[in-house]
């Protein structure tokens, strides 16, 4: 459903639950053209299979307190506003000599994350209930990659049915949905049924590759559909959609108008391509809060600054319905410079020292214990 942006994916405090004052590549699919590759706002990364079983995986430097053995099972809603930010459906045909047809065809759901966030993705496979965890090059890399033609045909394709897609990915996945069940009859083992399936790979995604394009000149796209979003029906979507597309931002910058010189802002903000602009307007309706603005020329960025909105709305909605994986990190954090700000302390020397501490160990200058 959508493409989107690859925000930073990390994310602690013990003050969350106790609040005194109630107060997530704009083009983010992966396809197969001998290499996978992703594509986004803040730049793409390409990747080999190096596969693995995931139940003999004892990382221990990557698992995280937010998951133990005593974790809930993730909400189905959650599920699916996490794979709307961080999943894809991707077709394959790939040319095969030792094929009567000279084409082979796959259909593959994925979904791609740093290697920290190795607990969350086993969570999810513990979830579906299928699936492999595969390692990627460079090691920073894995995904959980679905491409049995059963489990997908009653497993995947069911869960998003009972539990849609909201973004523009959604289109994605009704066009490879019909590519399945093309191939449960058979039909890619026929010309004329490759030739269907290119026709609905080319209003996939990225489209045909330029190898596909020279070998099947007569493509006609089939008609893409169009996703009409008019509601979010669980906030566990939200929670999911901000755990892989959202980020959790403190800002420090200079100010005449305080008397220590500094001015201190939190924001939340989730940055997508225009085509899920309605989308974010949405989020913001169903939040009453925040905004959303022009991000760039392809994308739009919805952020929540207010601190009251931040306090009286966004924080008790994640204590309510957690943000998971290591963003959980960044939102503890978030929560607890909100904390001192709530206190008035941001205002003190002693208590702007303490935020750009909490600040310097946020998103990407966290560090990670690899014993």
């Amino acid at each position: 459903m959508i493409e989107n942006e690859m925000g930073y994916r990390g994310s602690k405090s013990a003050f969350c639950g106790s609040f005194a004052v109630k107060e997530q590549r704009a083009d983010g699919n992966w396809y197969q053209s001998k290499r996978y590759l992703r594509c986004a706002l803040m730049g793409g990364a390409s990747y080999y299979q190096v596969r693995f079983l995931s139940n003999q995986l004892i990382l221990k430097k990557l698992f995280f307190s937010t998951v133990s053995d005593k974790t809930p099972q993730l909400n189905p809603y959650f599920v699916t506003g996490f794979c709307d930010g961080e999943s894809s459906f991707q077709v394959s045909i790939i040319m095969n000599k030792n094929l009567k047809l000279g084409w082979g065809v796959r259909a593959q759901f994925t979904i791609g994350l740093h290697s920290r966030d190795l607990a969350l993705l086993l969570q999810i496979k513990e979830f579906f209930g299928c699936g492999i965890i595969v390692k990627n090059d460079p090691q920073s890399e894995i995904s959980f990659r679905v491409n049995s033609l059963q489990d997908l045909t009653n497993i995947i394709i069911p869960h998003f049915l009972k539990y849609p897609l909201l973004a523009q990915k959604a289109a994605d996945f009704y066009l490879f949905k019909q590519v399945t069940e093309l191939m449960k009859n058979k039909a890619h083992l026929k010309t004329e049924g490759i030739k269907e399936i290119i026709n609905i790979k080319a209003s996939m995604n990225l489209g045909l590759s330029d190898e596909l394009k020279s070998n099947f000149i007569n493509t006609v796209p089939v008609q893409r559909p169009t996703i009409k979003t008019t509601n979010i029906p669980d906030s566990n979507w939200i929670s999911g959609f901000v755990s892989g597309e959202g980020n959790f931002f403190v800002d420090i910058f200079k100010s005449n108008s305080n008397k220590i010189g500094f001015q201190v802002k939190l924001r939340l903000s989730i940055t997508q391509h225009s085509r899920d602009k309605e989308l974010l307007e949405l989020i913001v309706r169903n939040l009453a809060a925040g905004i959303v603005n022009i991000h760039s020329e392809n994308a739009f960025v919805f952020k929540v600054s207010k601190l009251v909105d931040l306090i009286q709305k966004i924080i008790p909605l994640f204590e309510k319905n957690p943000i998971r994986g290591v963003k959980q990190l960044d939102f503890w954090d978030f929560c607890e410079v909100a904390k001192l700000m709530n206190e008035g302390r941001h205002l003190t020397t002693e208590g702007l020292d303490l935020i750009r501490t909490i600040k310097n160990k946020m998103n990407t200058k966290r560090k990670y214990n690899n014993n």
